[in-house]
């Protein structure tokens, strides 16, 4: 048998595997391809979307930071003077109205320190009296009167001094407010390092919040913003009154300070934080939309519309960011129907049937 040329091996060989090529591809035409289209892929029923009708609309321009309520007034109430506490008039957590006494510290020897006083001033005006009458008749010389007169003054100021010294005995309310919790009881030795307890003025109170410096000449005295409480489920709004303004940019996060005062009846703990809205303006005739609508892409974002009954890719700019919606600069017009369900299904030129409007 005469033996077969390996030339002829290989020839055969790559006509078997050329022969496979074309057969393999002409099967991958006739099911649509890769991508499945083909006659097959251009028949698939359409998807079924939601969407709404693009409107121009008012916005306002609401910018969204965090802040924290403050107390108008609050004090760390320490004494002026070393001493045993002798009495406590207040309750902890309770109203008190300025100038309430608030604690006692023992003051007999201020006590008895005045009553010598008393005593001396006393004595020391007696004896003035007399000199004064010996002197309208030339009985003594104006020098002894003089001197009696410094010592009568002596005594005057430091009687002042001690009831100065008293008064410090009693610590009193600066301001009306709420008192914290006592840090002393009766019968202990404090000094003025001590901390006795606090005074907070519960109402009013403030808001205060930081903005971007880019908002610096959007707000003024006087304008009203929006405030809700971050603890708890409870997000009702509340009005506060812009009353102050830092008039300069913090140079380490380029913001700047503000404070809104809040009048209400609802009891805030000052220190607690807050959600804060403020009000910087309207943007008129402005295009908005849900921002689930928009996906993110390569160079920007995008869009889908309805054109001719079938999707269409629409890039897009965008501006304010509200919490369900987004305005939009660029890439739209009023009256585009824009879809805003089943976009992870479409594609450009896939056919939608048109479900629910969204409102």
């Amino acid at each position: 048998m005469k033996k077969v040329p390996n030339w002829l091996i290989i020839i055969i060989v790559l006509a078997l595997l050329v022969t496979s090529k074309f057969l393999f591809f002409a099967k991958e035409e006739t099911a649509g391809g890769p991508g499945g289209g083909g006659t097959q892929g251009k028949n698939k029923a359409p998807v079924a979307v939601n969407y709404m009708v693009v409107q121009e609309s008012t916005l306002a321009d609401n910018v969204y930071t965090t802040g924290k309520i403050g107390a108008l007034n609050e004090v760390e109430l320490r004494p002026e003077i070393s001493g045993k506490i002798t009495a406590i008039y207040f309750r902890e957590g309770e109203p008190v109205s300025a100038g309430a006494a608030l604690v006692k510290i023992n003051d007999a020897d201020l006590q008895a320190q005045l009553q010598k006083n008393k005593l001396q001033l006393d004595l020391a005006g007696q004896k003035l009296a007399r000199l004064q009458k010996l002197l309208a008749i030339n009985g003594v010389s104006q020098e002894e009167t003089d001197i009696q007169q410094n010592e009568v003054n002596t005594l005057k100021a430091d009687q002042a001094f001690i009831q100065a010294q008293l008064a410090k005995s009693i610590i009193t309310a600066p301001f009306s407010g709420t008192v914290g919790l006592k840090n002393i009881s009766p019968g202990a030795y404090v000094s003025p390092a001590q901390v006795i307890a606090t005074l907070v003025q519960t109402k009013p109170l403030f808001v205060e919040f930081s903005l971007p410096e880019k908002y610096s000449s959007s707000i003024r005295k006087g304008d009203s913003i929006t405030f809700t409480a971050q603890a708890g489920k409870n997000e009702q709004p509340y009005k506060a009154i812009l009353y102050a303004i830092e008039p300069k940019i913090d140079d380490a996060t380029r913001t700047f300070r503000a404070r809104a005062m809040y009048s209400g009846p609802e009891l805030f703990y000052p220190g607690s934080f807050v959600k804060v809205y403020v009000n910087t303006g309207s943007n008129e005739k402005s295009l908005l939309i849900p921002t689930q609508c928009v996906i993110p892409i390569l160079k920007g974002q995008k869009v889908f519309i309805v054109e001719n009954g079938a999707a269409k890719e629409v890039k897009i700019m965008t501006g304010i960011r509200t919490d369900e919606m987004i305005q939009v600069t660029e890439g739209l017009r009023a009256g585009d129907t824009l879809l805003t369900t089943g976009l992870m299904q479409l594609r450009k030129e896939t056919k939608v049937k048109l479900i629910k409007p969204k409102n």
